[in-house]
C-alpha cells in the first residue's frame, strides 16, 4: 500500500491544486481557486481545500465551502450558489491496470473522507463532477447517494442534422426575425434579463449583480467564457447566455430571455449559434445542464444531447445524533 498524508492546503500549496484540476479528469473549472475564492468571498463562506499527498506531491483532494448553523455549528458543502460541481478531485496514475487504479483511488478517498471526518461538520455535502464516477469508497464509509443528471452535446457531429426536426422549425420561425449573435460585455443588461427570467418562473436568483460581476471579470480575466446575446435590428436584447470554459469542455452556465421573444424561438437559436460559435473554437464539448429541471429538460433535449448522471454525496452526524439519541430514550 502507497503511504499517503492528508491535511488541509495551504497558501503555498495552491498552485499544485490548480495543476491538478487542470490534468485530472475530475477537474473542472468550478475547482479552480480562482472561482472558489470568489464564491467563498460573495456567500461569506471560509474556502477549505483539503489535499492528499504521496512524498509531499498532490494526488487528490476535496474543496468544500464551510458555513455555520445554529450556534456556531459548521457544516460543508463543495458547492455554492450557481456552482454546479466540486469537491473530490483525483490525479491518474500512469498505468493501464484498473486494479491499481482502483486501490490508489479508494485509498486517497478514504483518507481524504477520514481528513473531512475530523473536522466535526455537522453536515457534508459533495455533488461531484460528472466524470467522477466512482463512489464506492462514500458508500462503504457510510455516506448515502444521490444521482443527478446533465447533459452533454459532442460538438464533433454536424449540429444542424443532429438536432430535433421540431426544433429546426422553431429556428427557422426565429430567423425570420434576423436576429444578430454578439459577444457583449453587458452585464447590467444581462443580469436584467436573468432577474426577469427567475421571477418569470417564480424562483428565487441565487446570485446578485456583485456576483455575476465577479464571474464575469474572472472568465474574461482568464479568457475562459463570454456572454452572448441575441438581440434585434433595433438593438432590443430578446436573450442572453454565459457560457464557460476549462481544458475539456463548455459548460452553458447562465441563461436569460425576454419573454416578448420566447414564442419566436429566440433561445433556441442563440443556444444553436453559441453551440456553432464552441465548434469553431475546437472545444470537444459543452454540458447544457438543465437536466434535473422539467422546464429546461424539455428545452435542451430538443438538441439531442447525452444524459450523463452524477452524484451528490452526503454525510449527515445531525441524523446519527438523533438517531442514538432516540435509542438511549427507547
Amino acid at each position: 500500500m502507497i503511504s499517503v498524508d492528508c491535511r488541509e492546503l495551504s497558501r503555498g500549496d495552491l498552485p499544485q491544486w490548480d495543476d491538478i484540476v487542470a490534468q485530472s479528469p475530475h477537474g473542472t473549472i468550478f475547482h479552480k481557486t480562482g472561482w472558489l475564492n470568489a464564491c467563498a468571498e460573495y456567500y461569506g463562506k471560509k474556502l477549505k481545500i483539503f489535499g492528499c499527498f504521496r512524498d509531499d506531491m498532490l494526488v487528490g483532494g476535496c474543496s468544500l465551502f464551510i458555513g455555520k448553523k445554529w450556534s456556531g455549528v459548521s457544516y460543508a458543502e463543495s458547492n455554492s450558489g450557481f456552482t454546479p460541481y466540486g469537491g473530490f478531485v483525483l490525479s491518474s496514475l500512469p498505468t493501464t491496470s484498473v486494479h491499481k487504479q482502483e486501490m490508489f483511488s479508494k485509498q486517497i478517498i478514504e483518507s481524504l473522507l477520514d481528513c473531512i471526518k475530523k473536522e466535526h461538520y455537522i453536515s457534508t455535502v459533495v455533488w461531484n463532477s460528472p466524470e467522477f464516477q466512482d463512489i464506492r469508497a462514500f458508500i462503504a464509509g457510510g455516506w448515502k447517494s444521490q444521482v443527478q443528471y446533465t447533459y452533454y452535446f459532442d460538438l464533433g457531429v454536424n449540429i444542424g442534422s443532429h438536432i430535433d426536426t421540431k426544433l429546426k422549425k422553431t429556428m427557422r420561425r426565429a430567423e425570420k426575425q434576423q436576429f444578430i449573435f454578439e459577444p457583449s460585455p453587458d452585464i447590467s443588461t444581462f443580469y436584467s434579463l436573468l432577474c426577469e427570467t427567475y421571477a418569470r418562473k417564480n424562483l428565487k436568483l441565487a446570485a446578485s449583480k456583485r456576483f455575476i460581476t465577479n464571474v464575469c471579470s474572472f472568465i474574461m480575466d482568464q479568457n475562459c467564457g463570454e456572454i452572448v446575446v441575441a438581440k434585434t435590428r433595433d438593438d432590443e436584447i430578446a436573450c442572453s447566455e454565459i457560457v464557460i470554459w476549462d481544458n475539456r469542455k463548455a459548460y452553458r452556465w447562465a441563461a436569460a430571455s425576454d419573454a416578448r421573444f420566447l414564442d419566436i424561438g429566440a433561445p433556441s437559436l442563440l443556444l444553436f449559434n453559441t453551440l456553432k460559435r464552441l465548434q469553431e473554437r475546437g472545444i470537444p464539448k459543452i454540458n447544457l445542464s438543465g437536466a434535473n429541471t422539467s422546464q429546461l429538460s424539455q428545452f435542451i433535449s430538443r438538441f439531442n444531447p447525452t444524459l450523463v448522471p452524477y452524484f451528490k454525496v452526503q454525510n449527515r452526524i445531525f441524523n446519527d445524533i438523533i438517531l442514538k439519541y432516540t435509542q438511549v430514550v427507547r
